[in-house]
């Protein structure tokens, strides 16, 4: 059963969710990309711009610990379609705003529905796909986010040059058919079903979605089937993941989201702006961004594919630390060759890795806490990604020399490889009995 092929419809519905995502990364990135205008518009400081990014940071822990709990509670589709029209609505709008604290607050808003994207769309593809492909699939959808990066820069360089900065936020409302076709096309999944008692429900997505695995639900009990233990199921709440059964690992997963993001979002946002401030043309900068970008999503989907074969913390831990080699390494060097090739690098690295790490989450909870655990650890995450923009403003108008920044940049990377590798003392989780449909790919 391990071996269940993927189906026309579970692909389908991946798609869709991987879809959510690139909206999710191009809300996001855009911000980065438009950054010169607004400040040159709005005449506004280093600080004011890194509070900025911080706003829409502390949004995004917000919308990841509610609504990646909210998934749990009630349903992967529902908190899925709930954030794609919140980010859609607040992001569009935000390109009519007048004033520094209406954007501001705009954008706070949409941060709580980008933060519920991700979690809700990692989980949902999770398990819809086989378990023995996990680790790859979690690289497309996170792949798919920083592809929402590559979006962004390709259109900040067409749009923003001409027609300004408030363009690139009303593309925003084009993700609200992204939401429609969730409503419309994605079923909830049987795990979620099953786990709240719903076997009816749970049996009919498992035909519909999965007609090879017809004939077994057929000729089993629901109950067998499924195999959940309803004690369990009410399990998905905060105080679970602080338990004896996921303590440790939900503090050394929350060091290393901290850590990561904090490097992830600290070159995102300041990248072009550095670039600028040292010579290079707002469209040469858009380049070294759409390159990072894509090294990244590449660098995932081979990440993703040593993850499914070797010790994925190791992995990881590697990544990272390669990772921040490169980015001292980007500061310290003149040559323009060797600058593209380790900006590529440390995006393939890092941002890279950051897109495949939510399978150590999949790996370390149960269904009954899985999205809420992603949620978790996205939110903490965001503390992070909301000090890195941050503390890189301040770094700007202490007017650091080049090398500094990335030195900087460079430290929180390392800690992530630290955290990783201790990873490594936490015990695999062992399956429980009702994660066999999810062992299964349905």
């Amino acid at each position: 059963m391990s071996e269940t092929p993927i189906s026309r419809r579970s692909a389908a519905i991946s798609a869709i969710a991987c879809t959510a995502v690139v909206f999710d990364g191009f809300d996001l990135q855009a911000l980065s990309y438009t950054l010169p205008k607004l400040v040159a518009e709005w005449n506004i400081s280093s600080v004011q711009a890194g509070w900025l990014a911080s706003y829409t940071f502390i949004g995004l822990f917000v919308g990841a610990v509610l609504l990646g709990a909210a998934s749990d509670r009630w349903g992967r589709k529902r908190m899925l379609a709930v954030g794609v029209v919140i980010f859609a609505l607040c992001m569009g709008t935000a390109g009519f705003a007048d004033s520094y604290w209406q954007f501001a607050a705009l954008r706070f808003c949409a941060g709580i529905g980008m933060g519920g994207v991700l979690p809700g769309a990692i989980t949902i593809v999770s398990e819809y796909m086989p378990a023995a492909r996990r680790g790859r699939v979690v690289a497309v959808c996170g792949g798919c986010f920083t592809f929402g990066f590559v979006v962004a820069a390709v259109l900040a360089m067409f749009i923003v040059p001409d027609h300004g900065w408030r363009a690139m936020f009303h593309l925003s409302y084009l993700a609200l058919a992204v939401a429609l076709l969730i409503a419309l096309f994605v079923p909830e999944t049987p795990q979620y079903l099953a786990a709240r008692g719903r076997y009816d429900a749970a049996v009919a997505t498992v035909r519909k979605v999965f007609p090879s695995m017809r004939e077994a639900v057929e000729s089993s009990k629901p109950a067998d089937f499924f195999a959940v233990n309803d004690s369990e199921a009410e399990q998905g709440r905060y105080r679970s993941l602080w338990g004896p059964r996921y303590l440790r690992a939900t503090v050394l997963i929350s060091l290393l989201y901290l850590f990561l993001q904090f490097v992830v979002y600290a070159l995102n946002f300041w990248m072009v702006t550095l670039l600028v401030n040292r010579g290079l043309s707002l469209a040469t900068s858009y380049g070294y961004a759409i390159e990072q970008a894509l090294a990244a999503t590449l660098g995932g989907f081979i990440i993703g594919w040593f993850l499914d074969r070797l010790d994925r913390r190791v992995v990881l831990a590697a990544a990272f630390a390669a990772g921040g080699v490169c980015l001292v390494l980007f500061g310290l060097t003149s040559s323009v060759a060797a600058l593209y090739v380790l900006n590529a690098l440390a995006g393939a690295l890092i941002i890279g890795g950051q897109n495949t790490v939510h399978i150590l989450v999949m790996d370390a909870y149960g269904i009954e806490a899985r999205a809420t655990g992603l949620g978790w650890a996205l939110g903490i995450g965001r503390l992070g990604a909301l000090l890195g923009p941050l503390i890189g403003g301040y770094l700007l108008a202490l007017d650091l020399p080049f090398p500094m920044y990335f030195v900087v940049f460079a430290v929180p990377a390392v800690l992530a490889s630290a955290t990783a590798l201790a990873l490594r003392s936490v015990r695999a989780r062992q399956p429980r009995p009702q994660e066999a449909i999810a062992a299964a790919g349905v």
